[in-house]
């Protein structure tokens, strides 16, 4: 049996002519290069050593890897920006609550003097 990354080079060169080329979606051109940009390149040790029966069983898993951590990352930062959110609306009752009182006191033209 060829070495794993004689394999994963074939795997690749085979999806690259025969999918890559015939995806009509341009996005999906792109999110197939950011896989392999992304994913498969930077873990072909891991995939390696991996002993699935397959390298497109190891692609696969390997995407599912990346994109799990691609959801972890928009989770944290959707919560970061909920966080801001709740800040900024606590101030603006805060605001609302001051203007009210505001609009109680009786509205004082006393200290405008034209004389």
């Amino acid at each position: 049996m060829p070495p794993f990354r004689q394999l994963y080079q074939e795997t690749i060169s085979d999806l690259q002519m025969e999918l890559k080329a015939a995806l009509v979606d341009l996005g999906h051109k792109s999110a197939f290069d950011l896989l392999l940009k992304e994913a498969w390149n930077p873990e072909v040790a891991a995939m390696g050593n991996s002993t699935l029966p397959t390298v497109l069983d190891k692609l696969n898993v390997m995407s599912t890897i990346h994109l799990r951590k691609l959801i972890a990352t928009l989770v944290r930062e959707n919560a970061q920006r909920e966080a801001v959110i709740d800040k900024l609306e606590e101030r603006i009752d805060v605001m609302e609550d001051t203007l009210n009182e505001m609009r109680k006191q009786p509205y004082n033209c006393s200290y405008l003097s034209y004389s």
